[in-house]
């Protein structure tokens, strides 16, 4: 895992060009995606946030010139070949080849189920059997639960059986292991967690399971509680005892709550914040005998099985969190996620390193075996090798974790929901927009610095540059706010939830957390600030009692005037509209400023309205009433307050409960609002998966209305290019999680533009007419404010040509494993005939009873359990025929 940067030769020209400008120091784990070890000087005046050093993070990954926007010199790189078998580790070596066993053991045993057995294609079920001697059955999830799951959930919860327990045998006499319960969001993993749990620890007798530990984001625990409490209501026989610490205000009173669920066994669910402080062996907070309890209870021995709700957040390995959570001695833990791959393949391997480690190696070997060609092949400029390359290589990481990794996409919900339209919607600046963009890119961005790059002035650019996208009004409300009080409150961009640092949403209630891990409060620098500081900033330059900037471009009234940005007036026509047809709506933002925006033009509207003139409201009216028309859920919203305005929203008689402001971060997990049915996505995440996080609140099970997703982009802008960076990411993610080819759109280039600035389109496009009603009204009506749009799934779909056929797919195989050999490659150019010989007729039998004898198999899990039983087949043949 530690591994050097040195030891990677393709790095070291890139090193080298970096240490005569001292950079800053990367860490040693990473070659493509390095990450930051040393970003800020001592000398630095204020504190950075978490989300800054992500930023941070992004924008060096990319490997920004230090002129921009000047494009990058090099493109794709020369891959190195895969090391051989012999090279690889001893733990890597063991780790596939148990892996390999289970797998086979697992296979043997869904044979002989399926001869018994048999679940329905859809539908809800009558058992879900988890393991059976003959046709006895052993162990089986409760029938009153199992009624009221579908298919795909009775097949999770043997997935998460087989992978952690196996067997009743195994599951006493070995340690078992973990896996990653990848389903989508909106699939019901909560549901699946809690049959499966309770049915662990009503069997204890022959499970050996007391204690389950869910560690989940704070404002979600409160939820998991009451989700118990829903699904095991009128299950009959002994209760479950559930657990939570988030009304625990003390840490004596969390001791004793701990201690009673160690004592009496059930199910403890804890915030992650709360697990990190509470396990932390050197929290001085903590009296030595509380240390010793929360270890013995938390840590060693711990539970004996341990649930990671969005475990997605455990994708840096190096943050204290994840440190924290790898103390727990029990292997068998159980990582759910929507979202399995958020921004690279490190932070794949991050989460497949904790529920299984060593089966991907070391770092450097994974990223020699995957990273690399799989990276390589993702661009526009790769060539046909590499491109073949990717495909392969996306194939045999896909394959390799099959039986760890469990992915349902959002199609498993098509058969029970409405239909899905997300749209990307292309916005012009408005002409007052373009001056202050172009005016603070020319004069006091980074374009303008004749230093070395600073990723902190980058982050304050890019913040700057959405504040001039959304309304000049949020440029004017930030420079009312003190910068130490800025800095500390970080506005626009909450904590993240998984670094060292504890985000507003999970810091309200932990009110005993160790000191040393609170966000601190910065004091107003006393040094001089100096015209990039200050713009850099955007804080600093009324302190100097200087005009602000944007005067010179902003008359007073512009303040005040909605249609001075093309964001904030479609978001309320999309209002209006939503209004008018009895639909509610979320708008999500990563800014607090632009929903404080969204509330300031509310409140004129809503004055307005009551005093009978809309004409300097661009004529919308309504009455909005924080708590009754509209709500608002950001990190200093308590949990109690979250699951009161999620239930008078979802209440479909309140009709007047009608709009929800979001912040993105603080309400993208674990909530739900399907009483909305409509989505406003009004700035473009860093990391998609914040964005794609936002829409499953409302597409999910409950959902009765068709689903309508509006992402709002700026466009020439470099909201645009980090929209693109989007679109990169997810088409990585689908082809390693999924196993789509998926159309590569943009180049490496394109990737480091960020500065490029070029509002007005040259060209003119005529929209294809859209699915929705709404979006077809406001194209026609607003196409000088809307340049144009796409479906954004489009962007996505999966292109079934370039998916490798079955000879195609052994073939990669069979390429891989020469390469750990170091044999030489084959030349098949001259062997195409081969694919026009009809396929054997063995595997044509194989596949058929592998069909048949596991319906619900998708067709890649059949193809992929061919090899396996001609290779045991050879192996008997071996062993009976001596040869």
């Amino acid at each position: 895992m530690n591994d050097t940067l040195n030891s990677s030769s393709d790095l070291e020209d890139t090193l080298e060009v970096h240490r005569k400008r001292k950079m800053p120091v990367f860490s040693a784990s990473d070659s493509d995606e390095m990450e930051f070890s040393g970003l800020h000087s001592s000398s630095s005046s204020y504190h950075s946030s978490d989300s800054e050093i992500e930023l941070e993070k992004e924008l060096w990954d990319n490997k920004i010139p230090k002129k921009l926007p000047q494009k990058r010199q090099y493109k794709r790189k020369a891959i190195r070949k895969v090391i051989d078998n012999d090279s690889l580790t001893e733990s890597t070596k063991k780790a596939e080849k148990a892996e390999k066993e289970r797998k086979a053991r697992i296979l043997e045993r869904e044979i002989k189920y399926n001869e018994v057995f048999s679940l329905p294609l859809d539908g809800c079920l009558e058992k879900v059997v988890l393991d059976f001697d003959g046709e006895k059955e052993l162990l089986s999830v409760n029938e009153v639960i199992a009624k009221k799951l579908k298919p795909h959930q009775g097949k999770g919860i043997q997935f998460m059986w087989d992978t952690c327990f196996e067997t009743v045998e195994r599951a006493t006499s070995t340690t078992g292991s973990g896996c990653i319960l990848a389903h989508c969001m909106g699939l019901g993993k909560t549901l699946q967690v809690i049959a499966f749990t309770h049915t662990l620890l009503t069997n204890d007798e022959v499970t050996n399971v007391r204690n389950v530990l869910v560690v989940c984001p704070l404002n979600t625990v409160l939820n998991w509680e009451s989700e118990y409490q829903r699904w095991l209501s009128d299950v009959k026989g002994p209760r479950l005892n559930i657990y939570q610490l988030v009304s625990s205000k003390t840490n004596p009173a969390r001791e004793r709550v701990v201690q009673d669920w160690n004592k009496k066994g059930g199910v403890l669910i804890i915030g992650y914040e709360m697990f990190r402080n509470l396990s932390n062996p050197t929290n001085q907070r903590l009296k030595k005998k509380s240390k010793e309890c929360f270890q013995k209870c938390l840590v060693d021995p711990g539970p004996d099985l341990v649930v990671c709700d969005e475990g997605h957040l455990l994708k840096n390995e190096k943050s204290n969190l994840s440190i924290a959570m790898n103390r727990i001695r029990s292997p068998r833990r159980i990582v759910l996620t929507g979202t399995p791959m958020q921004n690279n393949l490190k932070e794949y391997f991050c989460m497949v390193q904790f529920v299984k480690p060593h089966l991907l190696g070391t770092y450097k070997e994974y990223r020699n075996r995957f990273v690399n060609p799989i990276t390589n092949g993702q661009y526009t400029d790769s060539t046909p090798q590499d491109i073949d390359l990717m495909k392969k290589r996306s194939h045999v990481l896909h394959t390799m974790l099959d039986g760890i990794v469990q992915r349902r996409d959002y199609s498993v919900l098509a058969p029970y929901l409405p239909p899905k339209y997300e749209y990307v919607l292309f916005l012009r600046l408005s002409p007052i927009q373009i001056k202050l963009y172009g005016h603070y890119r020319n004069n006091y961005s980074q374009v303008t610095s004749e230093s070395s790059l600073s990723s902190t002035y980058l982050f304050k650019d890019f913040h700057d540059f959405q504040r001039i996208c959304t309304h000049p009004q949020v440029l004017l409300m930030r420079s009312r706010k003190e910068p130490y009080e800025m800095v500390g409150a970080n506005e626009d961009s909450e904590s993240s939830l998984i670094d060292d640092e504890p985000s507003p949403s999970t810091s309200s209630n932990n009110s005993e957390n160790d000191s040393k891990n609170k966000p601190k409060i910065v004091k107003k620098p006393k040094k001089r600030t100096t015209r990039n500081s200050a713009a850099s900033t955007g804080i600093g330059v009324e302190s100097t009692n200087q005009p602000q900037w944007w005067n010179k471009y902003c008359k007073p009234d512009d303040f005040e005037q909605i249609d001075l940005s093309a964001k904030l007036y479609l978001l309320f026509k999309i209002i209006e509209e939503c209004q008018a047809m009895g639909e509610k709506l979320l708008v999500f933002s990563q800014s607090l400023l632009s929903l404080d925006v969204i509330e300031y033009f509310l409140a004129k509207i809503n004055t307005a309205t009551r005093e009978g003139d809309n004409s300097k409201v661009c004529d919308f009216s309504g009455s909005w009433t924080l708590g009754h028309d509209y709500f608002r859920l950001d990190g200093q919203s308590s949990c109690d307050n979250r699951i009161r305005d999620c239930n008078i929203f979802n209440n479909k008689d309140n009709a007047r409960a009608r709009l929800f402001l979001i912040s993105t971060r603080a309400g993208g997990l674990g909530i739900n609002l399907v009483g909305a049915n409509r989505v406003v996505i009004f700035d473009v995440s860093w990391n998609p998966a914040h964005d794609v996080q936002s829409i499953y609140r409302i597409y999910r099970f409950g959902q009765t209305k068709p689903c309508y997703v509006y992402r709002f982009v700026m466009y020439g802008t470099m909201e645009m290019k980090i929209y693109e960076r989007q679109v990169t990411k997810q088409a990585i993610s689908k082809r390693v999680i999924d196993e789509q080819q998926i159309d590569r759109h943009y180049n490496q280039d394109e990737l480091a533009e960020l500065y490029m600035f070029d509002p007005e389109p040259t060209d003119t496009v005529i929209p294809l007419v859209p699915k929705d009603k709404l979006l077809g009204e406001l194209l026609q009506m607003e196409s000088d404010r809307i340049y144009k749009y796409h479906e954004h799934q489009s962007l996505l779909e999966n292109i079934e040509v370039e998916e490798l056929n079955e000879a195609e797919r052994k073939a990669a195989w069979e390429e891989f494993e020469r390469e750990k050999l170091d044999l030489p490659a084959i030349d098949t150019s001259s062997l195409e005939w081969i694919n026009t010989v009809p396929v054997p007729r063995i595997r044509v039998a194989l596949k058929n009873i592998i069909q048949r004898d596991n319906p619900y198999w998708t067709q890649e899990e059949v193809l992929s359990a061919i090899p396996l039983i001609v290779k045991q087949l050879q192996t008997q043949a071996q062993k009976l025929y001596g040869h």
